[in-house]
């Protein structure tokens, strides 16, 4: 199964609103002013290579569950989890960083410590998936932010 990252939409704007300003203010500074090598470098990295790069994150954002893994791609970030080491899933509204464009959000606990955010647009369904394929997988029904 694959699934793509939901977006919020408040989220959508300030991701395309900061990469339009940013590329919209290098392309006046390259037409406007006479530029050095390092002005240069420095004005096309932070307003041409870093709008791009959070734009591939943002359209390549997605999930997959497949026999044996989940599989989670994050732009040019990978991250591969055995469907044996999955412990437990649970809804949550967490905003900590991770490759999750939403809030409504699924935590995923495995091996001994370690957990992921994510974001499938269809939780529910996603944590029916995970149930089905991971055989000691605790569903939890309600998260710390609801209690």
């Amino acid at each position: 199964m694959k699934c793509k990252s939901q977006k919020d939409w408040w989220l959508s704007l300030i991701v395309w609103v900061t990469m339009i300003s940013a590329i919209g203010s290098g392309l006046f500074v390259f037409i406007d002013q006479t530029l050095n090598m390092w002005d240069f470098i420095i004005i096309f990295t932070l307003c041409v290579l870093l709008p791009i790069f959070i734009l591939w994150m943002w359209l390549t954002t997605y999930y997959v569950v497949d026999e044996n893994h989940l599989i989670i791609k994050f732009g040019p970030f990978k991250k591969v989890i055995r469907l044996d080491t999955i412990k437990s899933v649970r809804k949550t509204t967490n905003f900590i960083s991770s490759p999750a464009l939403s809030l409504k959000r699924l935590e995923i606990v495995y091996g001994y410590y370690d957990s992921v955010l994510i974001s499938p647009i269809h939780r529910d369904e996603f944590i029916e998936v995970l149930s089905e394929r991971c055989k000691i997988i605790q569903v939890i029904s309600k998260s710390r932010e609801e209690k």
